[in-house]
């Protein structure tokens, strides 16, 4: 990690302490409400990622290692469709989720997995207008899970989806989201796929076998 990486990396460690601050203060101020208190927890949640991230960089891990643990990937994909779906009441986006168990224990890189499903709902979010509707659904099947996450919205033109995971390009976004999906996805033993959705959206499915504790870094 070079020196001005290292110095940004440094700094964002005091606003994130803010974040944190401001969020126990607000816990303590505002009235009991659902509403409330699932921003805070969307906040404080973010605050969490980006201070993990930032640990990560300061140390310098190694990008491939993955950090594996034994989670409940429907309780996590079901977290993270919540906190969607307060972003998307901002623009009127209805988000559903849908799980064929009740709770699935396997060894994952649970930053990983969030950091999966955070892209493809935010683009989700992005292309779906306002009245449209997200689905997010996970599928256990067997020795695997799939995650999938499809929008009603403007769809993908058919000459750039051969390149939607390219990094650099972008159809509004940064262009690394996707790449990050893919990347993610392979580094945990799957891949990611994408298809047209019924009525002009998209849908991503994301394929994850269950791993093996040894193949922790």
């Amino acid at each position: 990690m070079d020196m001005n990486s290292m110095k940004f990396a440094h700094d964002l460690k005091m606003p994130i302490q803010l974040i944190y601050s401001c969020v126990q203060l607000l816990e303590m101020e505002i009235s009991p409400n659902a509403k409330a208190e699932g921003y805070l927890q969307m906040l404080m949640k973010s605050a969490d990622q980006l201070q993990h991230m930032v640990q990560g960089a300061l140390e310098d891990r190694p990008k491939g290692i993955l950090h594996l643990r034994v989670q409940d990937v429907v309780a996590r994909a079901r977290m993270i469709s919540r906190q969607c779906a307060l972003r998307g009441e901002q623009k009127d986006v209805f988000v559903h989720f849908e799980t064929n168990a009740a709770r699935f224990m396997m060894p994952t890189d649970g930053e990983k997995l969030d950091r999966i499903l955070q892209n493809l709902l935010s683009n989700a979010l992005r292309f779906t207008p306002a009245g449209g509707h997200i689905a997010v659904s996970v599928r256990v099947r067997g020795d695997a899970v799939d995650l999938t996450v499809t929008d009603d919205g403007c769809g993908i033109p058919e000459a750039d989806r051969a390149r939607i995971f390219d990094v650099g390009f972008t159809r509004g976004g940064s262009g690394y989201g996707l790449p990050i999906v893919r990347e993610y996805a392979r580094a945990l033993g799957g891949d990611v796929r994408m298809e047209p959705a019924p009525g002009g959206g998209s849908r991503f499915i994301v394929h994850l076998p269950v791993l093996s504790m040894q193949k922790e870094g």
